[in-house]
Protein backbone atom coordinates (compact mmCIF):
# COMPACT_ATOMS: atom_id res chain seq x y z
CA UNK A 1 0.00 0.00 0.00
CA UNK A 2 1.41 3.35 -1.10
CA UNK A 3 2.26 5.80 1.35
CA UNK A 4 0.46 8.74 1.55
CA UNK A 5 2.79 11.74 1.26
CA UNK A 6 3.57 14.39 4.06
CA UNK A 7 2.43 18.08 3.19
CA UNK A 8 5.20 19.99 2.97
CA UNK A 9 6.33 22.24 5.63
CA UNK A 10 6.00 25.79 6.45
CA UNK A 11 9.67 26.33 5.86
CA UNK A 12 9.67 23.86 2.83
CA UNK A 13 6.80 25.65 1.40
CA UNK A 14 9.16 29.16 2.03
CA UNK A 15 12.51 27.61 0.31
CA UNK A 16 10.66 26.63 -2.51
CA UNK A 17 9.41 30.11 -2.94
CA UNK A 18 12.20 31.73 -2.71
CA UNK A 19 14.12 29.14 -5.19
CA UNK A 20 11.57 30.24 -7.65
CA UNK A 21 11.91 34.18 -7.11
CA UNK A 22 15.83 33.36 -7.63
CA UNK A 23 15.32 31.97 -10.91
CA UNK A 24 12.93 34.15 -11.95
CA UNK A 25 15.48 37.17 -10.86
CA UNK A 26 17.90 35.66 -12.74
CA UNK A 27 16.10 34.92 -16.16
CA UNK A 28 15.10 38.49 -15.69
CA UNK A 29 18.44 39.94 -14.97
CA UNK A 30 19.65 38.23 -17.81
CA UNK A 31 17.30 39.69 -20.42
CA UNK A 32 17.80 43.25 -18.68
CA UNK A 33 21.51 42.85 -19.02
CA UNK A 34 22.15 42.07 -22.60
CA UNK A 35 19.48 44.87 -23.63
CA UNK A 36 21.21 47.73 -21.71
CA UNK A 37 24.71 46.11 -21.52
CA UNK A 38 25.29 44.09 -24.37
CA UNK A 39 25.22 40.73 -25.80
CA UNK A 40 28.37 39.92 -24.32
CA UNK A 41 27.55 40.93 -20.89
CA UNK A 42 26.26 38.14 -19.00
CA UNK A 43 28.89 35.65 -20.49
CA UNK A 44 31.16 37.88 -18.24
CA UNK A 45 29.83 37.22 -15.08
CA UNK A 46 31.29 34.23 -13.28
CA UNK A 47 28.84 32.64 -11.13
CA UNK A 48 30.14 34.09 -7.69
CA UNK A 49 29.15 37.70 -9.32
CA UNK A 50 25.76 36.39 -10.15
CA UNK A 51 25.19 35.58 -6.52
CA UNK A 52 26.79 38.32 -5.28
CA UNK A 53 24.20 40.64 -7.29
CA UNK A 54 21.37 38.67 -5.53
CA UNK A 55 22.76 39.01 -1.91
CA UNK A 56 22.86 42.99 -2.84
CA UNK A 57 19.59 42.75 -4.69
CA UNK A 58 16.80 45.53 -4.56
CA UNK A 59 13.99 43.81 -2.52
CA UNK A 60 10.12 43.96 -3.95
CA UNK A 61 8.46 47.12 -2.25
CA UNK A 62 7.74 46.77 1.42
CA UNK A 63 4.78 49.58 2.40
CA UNK A 64 4.84 50.70 6.27
CA UNK A 65 3.02 53.32 8.25
CA UNK A 66 5.65 56.33 9.45
CA UNK A 67 6.61 56.72 12.71
CA UNK A 68 3.75 58.51 14.85
CA UNK A 69 1.46 58.50 12.26
CA UNK A 70 -2.17 56.72 12.37
CA UNK A 71 -2.79 54.37 9.79
CA UNK A 72 -5.02 51.70 10.82
CA UNK A 73 -4.58 47.72 9.51
CA UNK A 74 -7.37 48.30 7.38
CA UNK A 75 -6.20 51.29 4.84
CA UNK A 76 -2.73 49.47 4.89
CA UNK A 77 -4.37 46.49 3.62
CA UNK A 78 -6.33 48.47 1.17
CA UNK A 79 -3.03 50.42 -0.01
CA UNK A 80 -1.33 47.11 -0.34
CA UNK A 81 -4.56 45.57 -2.26
CA UNK A 82 -4.29 48.36 -4.90
CA UNK A 83 -0.64 49.71 -5.11
CA UNK A 84 1.34 46.29 -5.29
CA UNK A 85 -0.53 44.80 -8.34
CA UNK A 86 -0.15 48.53 -10.26
CA UNK A 87 3.41 48.35 -9.59
CA UNK A 88 3.83 45.14 -11.11
CA UNK A 89 1.94 46.02 -14.01
CA UNK A 90 2.82 49.78 -14.80
CA UNK A 91 5.43 49.97 -17.32
CA UNK A 92 8.31 52.10 -17.71
CA UNK A 93 10.00 52.63 -20.69
CA UNK A 94 13.87 52.59 -21.27
CA UNK A 95 13.61 53.72 -24.66
CA UNK A 96 17.50 54.58 -24.92
CA UNK A 97 17.73 50.64 -24.48
CA UNK A 98 15.07 49.51 -26.46
CA UNK A 99 13.50 47.13 -23.37
CA UNK A 100 10.29 47.95 -21.15
CA UNK A 101 10.20 46.86 -17.75
CA UNK A 102 7.39 46.66 -15.26
CA UNK A 103 7.76 49.22 -12.35
CA UNK A 104 8.79 46.65 -9.63
CA UNK A 105 10.98 44.85 -12.44
CA UNK A 106 13.25 48.61 -12.62
CA UNK A 107 13.04 49.13 -8.83
CA UNK A 108 14.40 45.06 -8.20
CA UNK A 109 16.32 44.27 -10.90
CA UNK A 110 17.21 46.90 -12.97
CA UNK A 111 18.36 49.17 -10.03
CA UNK A 112 20.16 46.05 -8.16
CA UNK A 113 22.30 45.68 -11.32
CA UNK A 114 22.86 49.63 -11.58
CA UNK A 115 24.12 49.02 -7.84
CA UNK A 116 26.71 46.36 -8.56
CA UNK A 117 28.08 48.15 -11.84
CA UNK A 118 29.05 51.32 -9.23
CA UNK A 119 30.98 49.26 -6.67
CA UNK A 120 32.16 46.26 -8.87
CA UNK A 121 36.37 47.02 -9.25
CA UNK A 122 38.18 46.07 -12.39
CA UNK A 123 40.41 43.56 -10.08
CA UNK A 124 37.31 41.87 -8.25
CA UNK A 125 37.05 38.82 -11.30
CA UNK A 126 38.68 37.86 -14.74
CA UNK A 127 37.11 40.45 -17.34
CA UNK A 128 35.87 42.79 -14.90
CA UNK A 129 37.73 45.39 -16.42
CA UNK A 130 35.64 44.37 -19.86
CA UNK A 131 32.35 44.05 -18.14
CA UNK A 132 32.62 47.74 -16.89
CA UNK A 133 33.90 49.18 -19.96
CA UNK A 134 30.45 47.67 -22.21
CA UNK A 135 28.49 48.92 -19.07
CA UNK A 136 29.65 52.12 -18.43
CA UNK A 137 26.57 54.33 -20.16
CA UNK A 138 23.89 51.88 -18.13
CA UNK A 139 25.51 52.33 -15.15
CA UNK A 140 26.05 55.74 -14.79
CA UNK A 141 22.39 56.35 -16.58
CA UNK A 142 20.99 58.24 -13.25
CA UNK A 143 18.27 59.67 -14.88
CA UNK A 144 16.81 56.09 -15.41
CA UNK A 145 16.58 56.05 -11.28
CA UNK A 146 14.89 59.90 -11.84
CA UNK A 147 12.40 58.73 -14.16
CA UNK A 148 11.33 56.02 -12.33
CA UNK A 149 10.67 57.85 -9.52
CA UNK A 150 8.58 60.16 -11.04
CA UNK A 151 6.23 57.61 -12.84
CA UNK A 152 5.93 55.61 -8.90
CA UNK A 153 5.58 59.52 -7.36
CA UNK A 154 2.42 59.49 -9.22
CA UNK A 155 1.12 56.27 -8.18
CA UNK A 156 1.25 57.23 -5.14
CA UNK A 157 -0.18 60.56 -5.23
CA UNK A 158 -3.11 58.73 -6.68
CA UNK A 159 -3.20 56.03 -4.17
CA UNK A 160 -3.15 58.08 -1.32
CA UNK A 161 -5.91 60.57 -2.37
CA UNK A 162 -7.80 57.33 -3.04
CA UNK A 163 -7.71 56.31 0.15
CA UNK A 164 -8.19 60.20 1.86
CA UNK A 165 -11.83 61.15 2.29
CA UNK A 166 -12.55 64.83 2.79
CA UNK A 167 -13.55 65.41 6.42
CA UNK A 168 -11.29 61.91 7.45
CA UNK A 169 -7.81 60.99 7.33
CA UNK A 170 -5.81 62.43 4.50
CA UNK A 171 -3.14 60.08 3.57
CA UNK A 172 0.24 60.28 1.49
CA UNK A 173 3.07 58.11 0.95
CA UNK A 174 6.29 58.42 0.07
CA UNK A 175 9.65 56.52 -1.50
CA UNK A 176 12.78 55.29 0.77
CA UNK A 177 15.69 52.94 -0.16
CA UNK A 178 16.85 51.35 3.09
CA UNK A 179 19.95 48.94 3.87
CA UNK A 180 18.59 45.71 5.14
CA UNK A 181 20.74 45.15 8.47
CA UNK A 182 18.75 42.49 10.17
CA UNK A 183 17.16 39.25 8.68
CA UNK A 184 19.05 39.21 5.38
CA UNK A 185 20.99 41.51 3.00
CA UNK A 186 20.65 43.80 0.54
CA UNK A 187 18.61 47.20 -0.25
CA UNK A 188 14.59 47.51 0.59
CA UNK A 189 12.58 49.48 -1.38
CA UNK A 190 10.22 51.15 0.80
CA UNK A 191 6.99 52.75 0.80
CA UNK A 192 5.98 55.06 3.86
CA UNK A 193 2.27 56.11 4.54
CA UNK A 194 1.73 59.50 6.55
CA UNK A 195 -1.48 60.40 7.40
CA UNK A 196 -3.06 63.42 8.78
CA UNK A 197 -6.09 64.41 11.34
CA UNK A 198 -8.80 66.15 9.65
CA UNK A 199 -8.71 70.04 11.17
CA UNK A 200 -11.98 71.18 12.02
CA UNK A 201 -13.21 74.34 13.49
CA UNK A 202 -16.59 76.32 14.09
CA UNK A 203 -18.18 79.34 11.94
CA UNK A 204 -21.35 80.90 12.76
CA UNK A 205 -23.94 80.34 9.63
CA UNK A 206 -27.48 82.06 10.36
CA UNK A 207 -26.77 82.43 13.55
CA UNK A 208 -25.87 79.12 14.44
CA UNK A 209 -22.58 77.72 15.02
CA UNK A 210 -21.93 74.82 13.06
CA UNK A 211 -18.99 72.40 12.64
CA UNK A 212 -16.93 72.54 9.65
CA UNK A 213 -13.88 70.39 8.11
CA UNK A 214 -11.00 71.77 6.70
CA UNK A 215 -9.76 71.01 2.93
CA UNK A 216 -6.40 70.10 2.01
CA UNK A 217 -4.60 66.41 -0.34
CA UNK A 218 -1.55 64.65 0.13
CA UNK A 219 1.36 64.02 -2.20
CA UNK A 220 4.08 61.71 -2.41
CA UNK A 221 7.74 63.43 -1.78
CA UNK A 222 5.87 66.91 -0.87
CA UNK A 223 3.17 65.94 1.70
CA UNK A 224 -0.02 68.01 2.75
CA UNK A 225 -1.45 70.67 0.72
CA UNK A 226 -3.74 72.67 2.67
CA UNK A 227 -6.52 74.06 -0.07
CA UNK A 228 -7.01 77.59 -0.38
CA UNK A 229 -8.72 80.09 -2.90
CA UNK A 230 -7.01 83.23 -4.35
CA UNK A 231 -8.87 86.42 -3.51
CA UNK A 232 -8.06 87.44 -7.19
CA UNK A 233 -9.96 84.61 -7.96
CA UNK A 234 -13.41 86.12 -6.02
CA UNK A 235 -12.12 89.82 -6.74
CA UNK A 236 -11.25 90.37 -3.72
CA UNK A 237 -8.85 93.92 -4.46
CA UNK A 238 -7.45 94.25 -1.08
CA UNK A 239 -3.86 93.77 -1.15
CA UNK A 240 -3.66 92.52 2.65
CA UNK A 241 -6.01 90.03 1.74
CA UNK A 242 -4.79 86.51 2.09
CA UNK A 243 -6.10 82.97 0.36
CA UNK A 244 -8.96 82.13 2.01
CA UNK A 245 -8.58 78.68 3.42
CA UNK A 246 -11.80 76.36 2.17
CA UNK A 247 -14.01 73.99 4.90
CA UNK A 248 -16.62 71.95 4.32
CA UNK A 249 -20.38 71.57 6.09
CA UNK A 250 -21.08 67.67 6.67
CA UNK A 251 -24.15 68.84 4.73
CA UNK A 252 -22.49 69.13 1.64
CA UNK A 253 -20.79 66.16 1.57
CA UNK A 254 -23.81 64.46 2.12
CA UNK A 255 -25.36 66.33 -0.50
CA UNK A 256 -22.68 65.09 -3.17
CA UNK A 257 -22.39 61.28 -1.92
CA UNK A 258 -26.04 61.23 -2.67
CA UNK A 259 -25.64 63.26 -6.01
CA UNK A 260 -22.87 62.26 -7.62
CA UNK A 261 -24.07 58.35 -6.88
CA UNK A 262 -23.27 56.36 -9.64
CA UNK A 263 -18.62 56.90 -9.55
CA UNK A 264 -17.11 55.51 -6.43
CA UNK A 265 -16.95 57.95 -3.46
CA UNK A 266 -13.26 57.96 -2.84
CA UNK A 267 -13.41 58.94 -7.03
CA UNK A 268 -15.87 61.35 -6.02
CA UNK A 269 -13.64 62.98 -3.47
CA UNK A 270 -10.84 63.57 -5.50
CA UNK A 271 -12.80 65.28 -8.61
CA UNK A 272 -13.85 67.55 -5.55
CA UNK A 273 -10.13 68.16 -4.65
CA UNK A 274 -9.37 69.02 -8.37
CA UNK A 275 -12.00 71.21 -8.86
CA UNK A 276 -11.15 73.45 -5.72
CA UNK A 277 -7.32 72.97 -6.30
CA UNK A 278 -8.20 74.41 -9.81
CA UNK A 279 -11.05 76.40 -9.55
CA UNK A 280 -13.88 77.85 -12.20
CA UNK A 281 -15.76 80.84 -9.81
CA UNK A 282 -19.50 81.31 -10.93
CA UNK A 283 -22.32 83.52 -9.25
CA UNK A 284 -25.40 82.87 -9.49
CA UNK A 285 -28.36 85.53 -9.84
CA UNK A 286 -28.75 85.85 -6.49
CA UNK A 287 -24.90 86.39 -5.92
CA UNK A 288 -23.95 83.03 -4.36
CA UNK A 289 -20.84 82.05 -5.15
CA UNK A 290 -20.45 78.77 -7.34
CA UNK A 291 -17.43 76.80 -7.95
CA UNK A 292 -17.67 74.36 -10.22
CA UNK A 293 -17.35 70.27 -9.91
CA UNK A 294 -16.10 68.40 -13.13
CA UNK A 295 -15.77 65.09 -13.85
CA UNK A 296 -13.15 63.79 -16.57
CA UNK A 297 -13.50 67.54 -17.53
CA UNK A 298 -16.73 67.33 -18.01
CA UNK A 299 -18.85 69.65 -15.72
CA UNK A 300 -22.10 67.89 -13.56
CA UNK A 301 -22.63 70.45 -10.87
CA UNK A 302 -21.55 72.99 -7.96
CA UNK A 303 -20.42 73.85 -4.96
CA UNK A 304 -22.06 76.35 -2.92
CA UNK A 305 -19.48 78.69 -1.21
CA UNK A 306 -19.87 81.25 1.45
CA UNK A 307 -16.87 83.45 2.95
CA UNK A 308 -18.03 83.31 6.75
CA UNK A 309 -15.39 85.08 8.87
CA UNK A 310 -12.71 85.22 6.09
CA UNK A 311 -13.10 81.03 6.02
CA UNK A 312 -14.28 79.60 2.45
CA UNK A 313 -17.16 77.94 3.46
CA UNK A 314 -18.51 74.74 1.44
CA UNK A 315 -22.21 74.85 2.10
CA UNK A 316 -23.83 72.22 -0.07
CA UNK A 317 -23.58 70.54 -3.83
CA UNK A 318 -25.84 70.91 -6.62
CA UNK A 319 -26.08 68.83 -9.21
CA UNK A 320 -26.05 70.92 -12.89
CA UNK A 321 -30.06 70.58 -13.45
CA UNK A 322 -30.96 71.51 -10.10
CA UNK A 323 -32.59 74.82 -9.48
CA UNK A 324 -29.86 76.33 -7.45
CA UNK A 325 -27.82 76.71 -10.59
CA UNK A 326 -27.59 78.56 -13.89
CA UNK A 327 -28.25 75.56 -15.69
CA UNK A 328 -31.11 74.44 -13.02
CA UNK A 329 -33.04 78.07 -14.25
CA UNK A 330 -32.42 77.65 -17.59
CA UNK A 331 -33.95 74.46 -17.61
CA UNK A 332 -37.42 76.07 -15.60
CA UNK A 333 -37.25 78.88 -18.55
CA UNK A 334 -36.68 76.64 -21.23
CA UNK A 335 -39.00 73.73 -19.61
CA UNK A 336 -41.41 74.91 -16.72
CA UNK A 337 -39.53 72.29 -15.01
CA UNK A 338 -39.31 73.31 -10.98
CA UNK A 339 -37.57 71.74 -8.02
CA UNK A 340 -40.05 69.63 -7.05
CA UNK A 341 -40.64 68.70 -10.84
CA UNK A 342 -37.11 67.90 -11.30
CA UNK A 343 -36.87 65.97 -7.84
CA UNK A 344 -40.14 63.93 -9.08
CA UNK A 345 -38.05 62.81 -12.56
CA UNK A 346 -34.95 62.22 -10.59
CA UNK A 347 -32.97 64.55 -12.40
CA UNK A 348 -31.32 65.65 -9.01
CA UNK A 349 -28.77 62.21 -9.57
CA UNK A 350 -25.85 61.96 -11.53
CA UNK A 351 -27.34 57.71 -12.26
CA UNK A 352 -30.44 59.46 -13.66
CA UNK A 353 -28.38 60.51 -16.47
CA UNK A 354 -25.72 58.13 -16.82
CA UNK A 355 -27.54 54.85 -17.10
CA UNK A 356 -30.37 55.87 -18.98
CA UNK A 357 -30.91 56.62 -22.79
CA UNK A 358 -30.09 60.47 -22.66
CA UNK A 359 -27.54 59.73 -25.53
CA UNK A 360 -29.91 58.29 -27.93
CA UNK A 361 -32.79 61.08 -27.50
CA UNK A 362 -32.39 63.69 -29.82
CA UNK A 363 -35.38 65.37 -28.15
CA UNK A 364 -33.94 65.38 -24.50
CA UNK A 365 -30.77 66.25 -25.81
CA UNK A 366 -31.99 69.76 -27.36
CA UNK A 367 -33.41 70.62 -23.90
CA UNK A 368 -29.98 69.57 -22.15
CA UNK A 369 -27.99 71.56 -24.88
CA UNK A 370 -30.17 74.71 -24.69
CA UNK A 371 -30.17 74.91 -21.10
CA UNK A 372 -26.38 74.41 -20.98
CA UNK A 373 -26.25 70.80 -19.77
CA UNK A 374 -23.67 69.39 -22.68
CA UNK A 375 -21.18 68.68 -19.52
CA UNK A 376 -23.76 65.89 -18.81
CA UNK A 377 -23.99 64.52 -22.32
CA UNK A 378 -20.50 64.67 -22.48
CA UNK A 379 -19.73 62.02 -19.41
CA UNK A 380 -22.63 59.97 -20.36
CA UNK A 381 -20.39 59.25 -23.97
CA UNK A 382 -17.38 58.99 -22.42
CA UNK A 383 -18.86 56.14 -19.14
CA UNK A 384 -21.27 54.54 -21.88
CA UNK A 385 -18.57 53.80 -24.30
CA UNK A 386 -18.62 50.33 -22.85
CA UNK A 387 -22.16 50.12 -23.41
CA UNK A 388 -22.89 50.06 -19.58
CA UNK A 389 -26.44 51.50 -18.91
CA UNK A 390 -29.66 50.80 -17.25
CA UNK A 391 -31.93 48.49 -19.31
CA UNK A 392 -34.93 50.02 -17.32
CA UNK A 393 -34.25 53.32 -16.87
CA UNK A 394 -35.89 55.49 -19.75
CA UNK A 395 -35.38 59.22 -18.10
CA UNK A 396 -36.23 60.15 -21.88
CA UNK A 397 -39.67 59.20 -22.10
CA UNK A 398 -40.12 59.99 -18.28
CA UNK A 399 -39.27 63.45 -19.12
CA UNK A 400 -41.52 63.99 -22.06
CA UNK A 401 -44.42 62.38 -20.74
CA UNK A 402 -44.30 64.41 -17.79
CA UNK A 403 -43.98 68.21 -20.19
CA UNK A 404 -46.53 66.53 -22.19
CA UNK A 405 -44.70 66.66 -25.51
CA UNK A 406 -45.52 64.07 -28.22
CA UNK A 407 -42.96 61.96 -28.65
CA UNK A 408 -43.10 62.47 -32.71
CA UNK A 409 -44.33 66.14 -32.80
CA UNK A 410 -40.97 67.63 -30.85
CA UNK A 411 -40.76 71.52 -31.70
CA UNK A 412 -37.59 72.76 -33.74
CA UNK A 413 -37.88 75.67 -31.57
CA UNK A 414 -38.34 75.50 -27.51
CA UNK A 415 -40.43 78.48 -27.25
CA UNK A 416 -42.93 76.83 -29.36
CA UNK A 417 -44.28 74.54 -26.13
CA UNK A 418 -45.92 76.98 -24.60
CA UNK A 419 -48.94 74.99 -25.23
CA UNK A 420 -47.82 72.40 -22.37
CA UNK A 421 -50.38 72.33 -19.28
CA UNK A 422 -46.91 72.02 -16.91
CA UNK A 423 -45.35 74.96 -18.60
CA UNK A 424 -45.15 78.05 -16.09
CA UNK A 425 -42.62 80.29 -18.30
CA UNK A 426 -41.64 78.81 -21.62
CA UNK A 427 -39.40 81.65 -22.77
CA UNK A 428 -36.03 80.36 -24.20
CA UNK A 429 -32.80 82.24 -22.74
CA UNK A 430 -29.70 82.23 -23.63
CA UNK A 431 -26.74 80.34 -21.31
CA UNK A 432 -24.71 83.16 -20.92
CA UNK A 433 -27.29 86.07 -20.20
CA UNK A 434 -27.57 83.51 -16.89
CA UNK A 435 -24.15 82.39 -16.12
CA UNK A 436 -21.54 84.86 -15.05
CA UNK A 437 -18.31 83.07 -15.34
CA UNK A 438 -15.53 85.07 -12.63
CA UNK A 439 -11.90 85.20 -14.89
Amino acid sequence: MAKRKKKPSGHQLEAIAHAQYKNEFMRKLKIISVSCCGKEFYGLLPPEELNRIYATRCHPFKIVPADGHLVSDKVLCSIKKLLLPMIKTDKMTLSKYGIELSLEDFFTIGLSLQNYLKMVKVKDFRHADRLKSISNDFANDDELFYSGVIQLESLLSTMGCWESIIGGYTYWLDFDLKLIETRGTGIQNVLVVYSQKPESTRVRINGIFRPVVRLGCGFSMTGLEWITLEPSLLKIKDEASRPLNIYFQSHALERMTERIDCIPIPLAHINAIASFRNAKVFYDNNRNMLIEYSILECKVGYFRVDVVDGLAVVRTFLLLTQSGTPEGQLLWKNTGLQKLDTKYLIMDKLSSFMYSDIGDNDRIRKILQASGCQGLLDLYAIINKSGARHPNHSISSMMLDYLGISDHHFPEDLTDITGCDNLSEPDKIIADDCLERIN
